[in-house]
């Protein structure tokens, strides 16, 4: 049992670099702020409190998270805004939609990972794993995402 854990340890290092080494090539691909705070903890334990998709044609639309650090004491809560404009592609999955044997409770979406990949040679996607068994991919073009504190 103790090898098993170490080798899923070795290879989650390992992912874990090999996303690193990605993320990196993509810097000149995002905005800095952005860049920044994915190349650090992202929003691994935030609470995602909305998600609005703002449709203006099926060539404009806008995918906008609300995300929560400390949803159970609003005096230290931290507000974030994470906005992606120009949305080509989105898909959303929930995996234990109707698990009733789940191990993780199917309606809190707390963040979990995410994860921003090259798609070709101006288009990004990202994809959040939420603790509730949801995910969510989406498609937009370099730059074209923003960050902002809102509490």
């Amino acid at each position: 049992m103790e090898e098993e854990r170490q080798e899923v340890d070795r290879q989650w290092q390992h992912n874990r670099e090999a996303y690193s080494a990605i993320l990196k090539t993509l810097s000149s691909r995002l905005p800095v702020d952005v860049y920044a705070h994915f190349n650090s903890w992202g929003f691994h334990d935030y609470r995602l409190t909305k998600m609005d998709i703002e449709h203006r044609s099926l060539h404009d639309m806008s995918v906008h998270f609300t995300l929560s650090s400390d949803i159970d004491n609003e005096e230290n809560e931290e507000l974030w805004c994470l906005c992606f404009d120009k949305v080509s592609y989105i898909q959303y999955q929930h995996l234990n939609y109707d698990n009733d044997q789940c191990v993780m409770h199917p309606e809190i979406d707390d963040w979990l990972y995410e994860e921003i990949m090259p798609v070709n040679e101006s288009m990004l996607s990202f994809e959040v794993l939420f603790s509730s068994g949801g995910n969510v991919v989406l498609h937009f073009p370099d730059q074209s995402v923003s960050i902002k504190r809102v509490k």
